[in-house]
């Protein structure tokens, strides 16, 4: 056996050591993916970040944190871009008015300031001067510690989205007491570190992911392989794509297909990447393939979510817009629609419904009655579409005025109860054709 140093031998080991690293690196494909915030913050736009509340209101200290986590959290809200910040005065103003928050805000945020806790010791050390003598000595050292949590409450209906719940400590230590960090920098310090990932908790973010390609077995196929692999390392992920897709399809190459996969996710075709890997799984069985398929489906319900959070349109868009769609369905391919607000409260609510749903009409080629039209055909009438109308009175003016369908809307219920109703009428028929249900989708 030839006689190694420990110098030589060393070098073989760590030469070994990188011959294996080196071997066993994987090429990683990296993409940006979109998530969504810890808490369901989805549908809401406009906020008020109401002042952080200290619940020991006589302490300075608690005072003094709870304007930290006030401030720091508006800038770190603020710095999210995605919501329009409505002065918490506003909200006040409202509340003593006794007026309902939802007309100016979807939401507030707010929190609390659950404990402050400070201790300050004295411990005894040793140390060796500059002659070698061991030298006693006294240090002190301030311990904080910091308890608080924040939430959203929905303005329609109260309900409380979280709470978040955080906690952190520091200290200080020094030999002169007097030198000592104050408590009010060490609490303003902790609460700034804790809501770091606050934009985390109410936002949607951006994140990076990677993912790794796979490795063919097959030594006959390592070429082509390769020659695929060259083209990613070169970030041509369009031909890398196509390169794996033809060894699937001559080889079926398993390697080929997930790392064709990848690419189609990287190239921002998760939809496309989840179809070809059904195709894949279906074909072949394979636990791999299967694996993959149940990420990349795992990957579009996220993307799914995501959904709620893009849609920057208000509650009443939302609904409007749904209630058109639901019916244009039952809608005649001649239809001639006349929409009639017929709410007792929540009229300008209504309005808006109409405002929306005769826009969405008129965008899809729906002749609509025009409002001016309905008033010359009362006044001529002498008839007032108010209290309990009957569907014959709507048959009636609506053959007046040239309609052959009246969408009727109302808006029933206060608050979390509040919810749209539509019903339309055949105007020739004098028959209901469709009665909105009691689904969340109607809630306003």
């Amino acid at each position: 056996m030839p006689n190694f140093s420990s110098t030589a031998l060393l070098r073989i080991l760590c030469t070994a050591l990188a011959v294996l690293t080196l071997a066993g690196c994987a090429t990683r494909v990296s993409l940006q993916a979109q998530r969504t915030p810890n808490l369901d913050t989805s549908g809401i736009q406009r906020i008020a970040i109401m002042p952080f509340e200290p619940t020991t209101t006589g302490s300075i200290v608690y005072q003094n944190a709870a304007r930290q986590a006030t401030t720091v959290a508006t800038s770190n809200i603020q710095a999210t871009n995605h919501f329009t910040l409505v002065s918490s005065s506003t909200v006040n103003d409202a509340r003593r008015r006794r007026e309902g928050i939802e007309n100016y805000v979807d939401a507030t945020f707010s929190g609390q300031i659950t404990l402050v806790s400070e201790k300050t010791s004295s411990h005894e050390g040793q140390r060796r001067d500059k002659e070698g003598n061991t030298v006693t000595y006294t240090y002190y050292t301030r311990e904080v510690l910091v308890e608080f949590n924040y939430s959203f409450t929905r303005a329609r209906d109260g309900t409380l989205i979280g709470p978040i719940l955080k906690k952190g400590s520091s200290s200080d230590s020094n030999e002169n007491i007097n030198n000592l960090t104050s408590v009010d920098s060490l609490v303003n310090g902790i609460i700034s570190n804790q809501l770091r990932g606050l934009s985390r908790d109410v936002a949607p973010y951006t994140t990076t992911i990677s993912r790794t390609l796979e490795k063919e077995s097959r030594k006959e196929l390592k070429p082509q392989m390769n020659e695929a692999l060259a083209f990613v390392k070169g970030s041509n992920y369009m031909a890398a794509r196509q390169a794996y897709l033809l060894i699937w399809e001559f080889h079926r190459s398993i390697a080929a297909a997930v790392n064709a996969s990848i690419l189609y996710e990287a190239m921002g075709q998760t939809q496309n990447a989840a179809d070809f890997m059904q195709n894949v799984y279906s074909t072949t069985g394979s636990p791999l393939a299967g694996s993959v398929l149940a990420r990349l489906n795992r990957e579009l319900a996220e993307q799914a979510k995501m959904g709620l959070f893009d849609d920057t349109r208000s509650q009443t868009e939302r609904v409007a817009s749904y209630a058109f769609n639901e019916a244009r369905k039952i809608l005649p391919a001649n239809a001639k629609v006349w929409l009639h607000n017929n709410a007792t409260a929540n009229q300008n609510l209504a309005s808006g419904v109409i405002d929306n749903m005769i826009s969405a009409f008129l965008a899809n080629g729906i002749a609509v009655v025009e409002r001016q039209m309905i008033d010359i055909v009362l006044r001529e009438q002498n008839f007032q579409l108010t209290g309990n109308v009957s569907d014959n009175d709507f048959v009636s003016i609506g053959n007046l005025a040239g309609a052959n369908i009246v969408v009727i809307i109302d808006i029933p219920g206060t608050g979390a109860v509040r919810r749209l109703q539509v019903r339309v009428l055949d105007i020739r028929a004098g028959t209901v054709l469709m009665q909105s249900g009691t689904g969340s989708e109607w809630n306003l």
